[in-house]
């Protein structure tokens, strides 16, 4: 019962700080919830989801991290992100997206497995926490992806962008920019963990036990390497920075979360 009201206040927590930011870009400041409600409930959704977290993640010596703990994870690893850096940037308008898929998140944690998957050494802990981390900032870069090609799909196509959720977005400008800064570091993390993960993981890649998610991974971070080169020396942006970020989030999620759904849910299901 502990554990069911945990999740469940934390899932309607999300919903309701998704629900009072899409109210607030869709009415506006006048007739909308403050961005601090949204905000303050997000955060609120956060801090719960944490012990969640704790509790799912953390199994004495060693962790679970089982497919969906690691889907939690990674959802409140972005999530904090954002309420943290809306603080100082307006990306708020990711809430009305993420939220809602970390309520799924933290309510998928009611059926994950209770037996642990990995010992609980610092410097593979360090490493895993790299790994999420980067995970969870290339699900905001491609979430902004995604909101960035709508707005994009308008203005190139002129229809008027003074409707519901597009009208109080940022600007184009401001929202590449933010984009582009989320796969940077994004990228950073993903390099550090690829380059700490080989070193973990060398034999059982070069026996071929983990070759699918290493192959993937480099896949990704070939992509996310090649837009950030195209946009420093070409001027990528627009759907072309659009594509390239979800061609490297697809192959990320592939490698890690595919294979994790294939071997915990559908052979051993």
């Amino acid at each position: 019962m502990y554990e069911l009201a945990l999740t469940t206040i934390t899932a309607l927590l999300y919903l309701a700080a998704a629900g009072a930011i899409g109210a607030r870009i869709l009415y506006g400041e006048e007739r909308g919830p403050a961005r601090s409600t949204g905000l303050a409930l997000a955060a609120a959704a956060v801090g719960i989801h944490a012990v969640v977290v704790a509790e799912t993640t953390w199994v004495g010596a060693e962790l679970n991290l089982c497919f969906f703990n690691a889907l939690s994870l990674v959802s409140w690893i972005t999530c904090a992100g954002v309420v943290v850096v809306s603080l100082r940037q307006r990306i708020e308008h990711l809430g009305v997206l993420l939220w809602p898929l970390a309520a799924g998140a933290v309510l998928g944690t009611l059926f994950s497995s209770p037996d642990p998957t990995v010992t609980r050494d610092p410097l593979l802990t360090t490493h895993i926490v790299i790994s999420m981390t980067a995970y969870a900032i290339l699900l905001a870069a491609v979430l902004q992806a995604l909101v960035l090609a709508l707005l994009d799909y308008r203005l190139r196509h002129r229809r008027p962008v003074g409707f519901g959720f597009v009208r109080r977005l940022p600007a184009l400008r401001t929202m590449e920019k933010q984009l582009f800064w989320m796969v940077t570091v994004g990228f950073s993390a993903l390099t550090i963990s690829l380059a700490t993960g080989l070193g973990f993981f060398f034999e059982e890649v070069v026996e071929g036990g983990m070759i699918h998610k290493t192959s993937l991974s480099i896949a990704s971070w070939i992509a996310f390497g090649v837009l950030l080169i195209g946009h420093t020396f070409w001027g990528w942006r627009g759907q072309t920075a659009v594509r390239w970020t979800l061609i490297g989030f697809g192959a990320l999620m592939l490698g890690y979360f595919g294979s994790k759904f294939v071997l915990e849910l559908i052979l051993q299901g």
